[in-house]
């Protein structure tokens, strides 16, 4: 898995995951909340 940051001006912005030897991604936000650390994924593609 290779994790980078979205392209976007915001250090702690959306990051990419890349899986399945680069035939997949997805697209997510940490949100880390002391209570309710979230991962939310805001898009998802695999081929």
């Amino acid at each position: 898995m290779l994790v980078e940051p979205a392209r976007s001006s915001v250090p702690k912005g959306p990051r990419i995951l890349h899986f399945d030897n680069g035939h997949g991604w997805l697209k997510y936000t940490f949100v880390g909340r002391t209570d309710d650390p979230q991962i939310v994924v805001e898009e998802i593609f695999w081929q």
